[in-house]
């Protein structure tokens, strides 16, 4: 008896056009943040503006410092959209380090972020909870970025960003009494997709 293979073809090779249909990666990795990613908000180091605690001699900022919490410089927070997944499959594997500005645990976890953010080495994301208006209320995770890869297609185009992370956690506090402080009109604008600037006491500087 004569066996139908035809259900078994991957390809319809009747409709050439059907062939080496191109993807658009940036698009498809849109749709993955939207469907899994959920709201963080982004802590930009903005070098250009260094805190009055800012030591020239060792290129840093004093570790005690209610303004910057150590880090020399103006930052700005902005809400972002990033999901994050586990480069291993038993998180067990972090560890506990000890740095100038506090301990850190190490995580075997990347964070995703859309291509036109441009993360950076030594800028932050806050993993918050959301109140019933969208606000943030508390700060559950303060995540160093340690490396950022550019996730490139074929074209070299960058298609999203991974941002390998160290968890903060002497910083969780400090951030929390940021947020506490900030004014409900920087917070308007902050989830309208606006920046707020932290210390502005070192714009009149």
């Amino acid at each position: 008896m004569a066996v139908n293979t035809n259900k078994y073809k991957l390809y319809n090779y009747d409709r050439p056009e059907m062939w080496n249909v191109p993807i658009d990666m940036r698009y498809e990795m849109d749709g993955l943040t939207e469907e899994f990613g959920y709201d963080m908000l982004y802590v930009r180091n903005c070098k250009f503006v260094k805190c009055k605690c800012f030591d020239d001699l060792h290129k840093s900022g004093n570790a005690k410092c209610p303004l910057c919490h150590g880090f020399g410089y103006l930052s700005s927070i902005e809400l972002i959209k990033a999901f994050e997944s586990s480069t291993k499959p038993y998180m067990w594997d972090n560890f506990i380090n000890k740095s100038k500005i506090g301990v850190t645990d190490q995580k075997n976890e990347v964070i995703y972020i859309r291509q036109f953010y441009n993360p950076k080495d030594r800028d932050f994301i806050l993993k918050v909870t959301w109140d019933k208006y969208h606000t943030p209320v508390d700060i559950l995770h303060v995540y160093e970025i340690v490396g950022v890869y550019e996730m490139r297609g074929d074209q070299g185009r960058i298609e999203l960003n991974g941002c390998s992370i160290n968890d903060m956690t002497d910083l969780v506090e400090p951030f929390q009494k940021t947020l506490r402080a900030m004014p409900k009109a920087a917070v308007h604008n902050l989830l309208k997709g606006g920046k707020y600037i932290w210390p502005m006491s070192l714009m009149k500087n």
